[in-house]
């Protein structure tokens, strides 16, 4: 089973719109059966396919609905308030997937105040209640017989919960807006990548696929930081050689009400459809060859 996690420790670079595009493309164009996980505080990722709540005890948080399969009425649930999350990883609990709208899509959902709660472990145990729950989660036997791949969306930080998803992976991304803040993210990463490589064993390797160029604008800027990095001795080698442009269409799907609701479902020569196509086809690529 691939792991694939998009990661910057700098936010703003659109790690959500990918993940959601990667995930929908493997899911509706390659039949994969999908799951995608969010590991950010601010549920981003959850929002796009779930109707999230207001914590009630965390007003500036966010929490999972009430899982469709919840039913109180059956002994078997009694012990279970009809949330799950993938932060249930951290406190001893099941994970219970929720159902998408898109077929062979499933997501494990963000909860704000448990996530941070994680994220906020003393040093001396993080490696133990934090570092290690994502893989052990992944590599049960449950997980990885009822997917062909999972889809990750990490937290703007290298914090405990983005080296959770490193341990995890078996891929990255490193999604980046041609700027120079959202650039320094990438050397961030790279260097987390690299302290993880060595640590691995060589059977497991951890594969990065590559500098995804997101949200380009077709400005001096952004050409001309493009180039740079392409140019740079150090990193040029992992520079994707396609890109995702901003595009209004991308935020547009996210909507309730849109239709249709996926890029994906456009007609074959949309343009923002063209592009995700090539894009995350060149990505998977990448990963399954």
């Amino acid at each position: 089973m691939e792991i694939i996690a998009f990661v910057n420790n700098k936010g703003g670079v659109g790690k959500t719109t990918c993940s959601k595009l990667m995930a929908e493309y493997l899911s509706k164009t390659r039949k994969l059966r999908t799951l995608c996980i969010d590991f950010d505080p601010q549920c981003n990722f959850s929002h796009q396919y779930l109707h999230m709540e207001i914590d009630p005890a965390a007003p500036e948080g966010l929490i999972p609905p009430i899982h469709p399969d919840f039913d109180p009425i059956d002994p078997d649930d009694s012990d279970w308030d009809g949330r799950s999350s993938i932060a249930e990883i951290f406190y001893g609990q099941g994970v219970v997937p929720y159902p998408t709208y898109v077929e062979n899509l499933d997501i494990a959902p963000g909860h704000a105040e448990k996530l941070l709660t994680a994220e906020s472990v003393r040093r001396s145990e993080v490696v133990e209640k934090v570092h290690k729950q994502l893989a052990s989660f992944l590599n049960s036997s449950d997980v990885q017989a009822a997917y062909d791949v999972v889809v990750i969306d990490t937290a703007p930080s290298k914090g405990p919960l983005t080296i959770s998803v490193i341990k995890a992976a078996t891929h990255i991304v490193i999604p980046s807006v041609m700027e120079e803040q959202p650039v320094q993210g990438i050397y961030g990463m790279l260097q987390l990548w690299m302290q993880e490589s060595l640590s691995r064993e060589k059977s497991r390797p951890l594969q990065l696929v590559g500098i995804l160029p997101n949200m380009f604008k077709q400005t001096r800027l952004h050409k001309d930081i493009l180039q740079s990095l392409q140019n740079n001795l150090a990193i040029g080698k992992y520079v994707l050689p396609v890109k995702f442009s901003q595009r209004i269409v991308f935020a547009e799907v996210d909507a309730a009400d849109s239709n249709p609701r996926s890029i994906f479902d456009f007609q074959e020569q949309h343009v923002a459809k063209t592009e995700a196509m090539e894009v995350c086809s060149y990505i998977a690529e990448r990963i399954f060859a």
